[in-house]
């Protein structure tokens, strides 16, 4: 339920703000990729996978380099730097989520949370988010939160919605038995 609001907060923040700066919207920008990473931390430290398996890996570096992507974006405020660094660390996040998806097809043996079949749409968008990002950079900083921001409000619901049936449906079976 982290990373849904993390997510939901930053498509807030993209759609209600009407003339962005660049060094506003680095910062917006680099501030969800660090929450992206704080939401993963706190998602995996849940989940407990072995430190050797490959879905702790898949999980936690590549949302490492995004939030270093983070810092490269605020330290030099650029629109480039926004939209390929913003690119960059959306593609590392979607390949990611795309990596666990198919470890969660293996089953609970592979330590990956319920939510894994998720993983698969989440990292569709925000692929599609990180490949789109660099062709917005001509029409400045307003663009690229728009492209970012619309793939974080689909990310955001669809992990609240899955969150909330997960958690609705862990009570009912647990009142049943």
């Amino acid at each position: 339920m982290g990373r849904a609001l993390a997510a939901l907060a930053f498509g807030a923040v993209t759609v209600f703000w009407g003339q962005p700066t660049t060094t506003g919207a680095a910062w917006a920008v680099a501030g969800y990729l660090w929450l992206l990473l704080a939401a993963q931390a706190w998602l995996l430290r849940a989940e407990r996978p072995a430190p050797d398996r490959a879905s702790a890996l898949t999980a936690l570096v590549p949302y490492a380099l995004a939030a270093c992507s983070g810092i490269a974006i605020v330290t030099v405020q650029s629109v480039g730097l926004l939209a390929g660094g913003g690119a960059v660390a959306l593609i590392l996040v979607g390949l990611s989520d795309l990596a666990r998806a198919v470890l969660a097809r293996r089953g609970p043996a592979s330590g990956v949370t319920p939510l894994g079949k998720d993983l698969g749409i989440t990292g569709v968008v925000n692929l599609g988010a990180g490949i789109l990002l660099p062709f917005f950079t001509g029409l400045g900083p307003h663009a690229i939160l728009g492209v970012a921001g619309g793939g974080a409000i689909i990310t955001g619901v669809l992990l609240a919605i899955s969150a909330l049936s997960l958690r609705h449906d862990s009570t009912a079976a647990t009142r049943v038995a």
